[in-house]
């Protein structure tokens, strides 16, 4: 799935079992926990939170970005080198309570937004 008007990877936050096909799946990554039912393209843990968040100056790396958000600049750069596999889209698991935050935290991120293009 790519968009006509941007060169920008399509990216989803889902909160639970994806509805996508088969087909859609094997061109995808997913970052979190697949079901063992489904297959993806790639997947790639959320790594968990930095034990230095909030320790460090204000706008430290570090301190101020979510696990999600450095996660997928890392999995963009090794798209780019070819250290991970092509992957045309991104779907983000996450539970149902923390989408809103998730979809805050991914729109205010510039570098996020530079790369990705956020699928309602």
């Amino acid at each position: 799935m790519t968009s006509s008007r941007t060169s920008l990877i399509p990216l989803s936050i889902l909160s639970g079992p994806c509805s996508w096909s088969q087909e859609r799946r094997r061109h995808a990554l997913l970052i979190g926990t697949a079901s063992p039912e489904e297959t993806w393209g790639d997947v790639a843990d959320i790594p968990a939170p930095s034990p230095f968040r909030n320790r460090h100056a204000t706008g430290c790396l570090c301190c101020s970005r979510a696990p999600v958000v450095m996660i997928l600049a890392q999995v963009f750069q090794e798209r780019v080198t070819g250290r991970r596999p092509f992957f045309q889209e991104v779907a983000v698991l996450t539970a149902p309570q923390e989408m809103s935050s998730l979809r805050q935290q991914l729109e205010n991120d510039v570098l996020i937004r530079a790369r990705y293009q956020l699928i309602s």
